[in-house]
């Protein structure tokens, strides 16, 4: 076994996240020269494959991530939220035509904005279970 292979077997037990991400890397590497060997229409496939894995990796990783959170604020002791969004855009269109000199202007204009804060503090780890009760009324 090469000093690399052990190095990763020690990284699979002390730092699984890592280990996955370099395996990840090696197999996605391999596939792509392999691929290339094999032909342009070949290699598009791949990219075309891992394209797809790596979406949903991203997608698992957000999950696991607002899983994590959740566990957490429900054994804090404290919890505290901030959270800011705000998606918004705006277009325009205009057009103008000229009778006397024949010519058409246009313009196409727009704007987005984006903004996203998430803020969480915990404080402390909660040692006797959370009793929820419900009631029902108004808020006054």
């Amino acid at each position: 076994m090469s000093k690399w292979e052990k190095s990763k077997e020690v990284l699979k037990y002390m730092s699984p996240m890592a280990w996955l991400a370099i395996e990840g890397a090696e197999k996605a590497s391999k596939a792509i020269s392999n691929a290339s060997d094999e032909g342009l229409e070949q290699l598009k496939l791949e990219y075309e494959k891992q394209e797809i894995q790596m979406r949903l990796a991203q997608q698992q990783a957000k999950i696991e991530q607002e899983l994590a959170i959740a566990r957490r604020i429900d054994n804090a002791e404290e919890v505290e939220i901030e959270e800011f969004y705000d998606n918004s855009g705006t277009g325009s269109i205009d057009a103008s035509f000229d009778q006397k000199t024949g010519i058409a202007t246009g313009s196409i204009g727009g704007g987005g904005r984006a903004v996203t804060k998430r803020v969480y503090h915990f404080r402390g780890i909660r040692n006797e279970p959370v009793v929820v009760h419900a009631s029902e009324g108004n808020i006054e």
